[in-house]
């Protein structure tokens, strides 16, 4: 049988359907990545919830400035789970949300502890800071932008409705999903002395509108964004230190244009700032133990300056 199209498929119909879905939008994403990051195109992972395998559009890993292995227990790196979405319609953001103080996504992986504890000169108790904590990066303006908390797709029912599923089950789930799988998968063995430290973010690009909507007394205000970081509230297990609280994960949403600078003026320029700060005290967050003065005075301020490994 010949390589050729069959009956009433032309090439301008196939061409059309290939410029309406996804992929093209993914090579694009990926012909950006490639120059500064190794990039894995579907990316599999396990479902967090149903155990199956499934994947995400793109994983990329940069690896960030790092010393020697005689000088530095801890090599680290950027990993960015992608999903990349292509509509005619917008998608829509709404509810502005203020990041929560417990953020754990963008989170460290491959590290031996997710806590840091600290102990101190003026008192017998001990501190355990989250690894973003100790850094002191957790107010990073970067990390401290404000988001929405509902994310819904236009569709035509025949009218213009708005739905929250295929934003939900394509993107949002897909992506806490990867995420989580390679935060387990990056766990370092107990017997390894050398560690990746992964500043691990979860991204999904948009060739679509964006639109942000705001509720006032004068009605709805509608804004074409460029960038929406999607806060996801979810529940804790209960043997957490504050089960109450839950976890809340960002996920930037980005327009396709925007990306590139989204890239090379935020993204990776908070990562190499995360790089800089593990690898200066990178005993520390490979033992997960340290040492500050002054805890007990002061336990808020100046904790990154004042930590040193513990004898």
């Amino acid at each position: 049988m010949s390589n050729q199209l069959g009956a009433g498929v032309t090439p301008e119909a196939l061409t059309e359907a290939i410029e309406k879905s996804g992929y093209p939008l993914q090579s694009t994403v990926f012909n950006l990545l490639e120059s500064d990051f190794t990039v894995q195109q579907e990316w599999g992972f396990n479902d967090r919830l149903t155990g199956e395998m499934r994947s995400c559009d793109l994983l990329a890993i940069k690896e960030l400035g790092h010393l020697p292995a005689k000088e530095s227990r801890i090599r680290p790196s950027l990993a960015v789970v992608i999903e990349c979405k292509q509509s005619d319609l917008p998608y829509v953001f709404f509810s502005p949300a203020k990041r929560s103080w417990r953020l754990t996504l963008p989170q460290i992986t491959g590290l031996r502890h997710e806590h840091i504890a600290v102990r101190t000169d003026d008192s017998k108790s001990s501190w355990l800071l989250t690894v973003m904590q100790a850094l002191e990066i957790d107010n990073d303006p970067f990390l401290n932008r404000g988001g929405f908390s509902i994310m819904s797709k236009c569709a035509r029912k025949p009218k213009l409705e708005l739905t929250g599923t295929d934003a939900y089950n394509g993107i949002v789930m897909p992506l806490l999903s990867a995420a989580a799988h390679f935060a387990k998968s990056s766990e370092p063995r107990e017997t390894w002395q050398w560690l990746d430290a992964f500043l691990l973010s979860a991204v999904a690009v948009l060739d679509a509108p964006m639109v942000a909507a705001r509720t006032t007394e004068a009605g709805t205000e509608l804004e074409l964004t460029p960038w929406c970081r999607l806060f996801r509230h979810e529940p804790e297990t209960q043997d957490a230190f504050v089960p109450h609280v839950g976890r809340t994960a960002a996920i930037d949403v980005v327009h396709k244009g925007f990306f590139r600078d989204y890239l090379l003026d935020h993204l990776i320029p908070f990562a190499e700032k995360v790089s800089t700060r593990i690898l200066r005290h990178n005993e520390i967050f490979a033992t997960g133990k340290g040492f500050a003065p002054g805890m007990d005075k002061n336990s808020r301020e100046r904790i990154y300056e004042r930590l040193r490994p513990t004898e």
